[in-house]
């Protein structure tokens, strides 16, 4: 379950592959990933000034700039916005980054909580119920997608 509020899409993965059954596996993940979702937004701002103080102490630049993935995510917040990370927040970007990346978009914890465990609910019954009910791994799938976007 802690595993989820950091890797969901993996840990959603395992639970679908794992010997729980639907409700279990289901209520496992999603229940990581709201604890994932409430600690890194309440603790973002905190956590945000202790990174840019370790890059600093470091003498590195607060992010690095000419990135692939930064350049990504700075099309994904411009184009689609806080709809738009929470939907890959669990998926793509991992809780914590998705969660560090909507703060700089809102400071509405509320919207962003929201967004994001309706986004981690949806996954989750994208990954476990196909694979609970009909047996179709999906895990296959989703490496090839998230191989192919980076």
């Amino acid at each position: 379950m802690v595993g989820s509020a950091f890797k969901y899409s993996w840990l959603s993965v395992i639970a679908a592959e794992s010997n729980f059954g639907l409700f279990s596996a289901f209520a496992i993940n999603f229940s990581g990933g709201i604890i994932g979702v409430y600690t890194f937004t309440y603790l973002g701002a905190f956590l945000k000034q202790w990174f840019l103080k370790q890059r600093r102490e470091k003498g590195m630049a607060a992010t690095p700039i000419h990135s692939f993935r930064n350049k990504f995510l700075v099309l994904l917040r411009r184009k689609f916005g806080l709809k738009g990370i929470a939907i890959l927040t669990p998926i793509l970007l991992t809780i914590p980054i998705g969660i560090a990346i909507a703060l700089t978009i809102t400071k509405d914890k509320q919207q962003i909580i929201r967004y994001t465990l309706i986004s981690c609910f949806l996954w989750t019954v994208a990954i476990i119920v196909p694979y609970k009910l009909f047996h179709v791994d999906l895990s296959e799938w989703l490496l090839t997608f998230i191989k192919s976007i980076f």
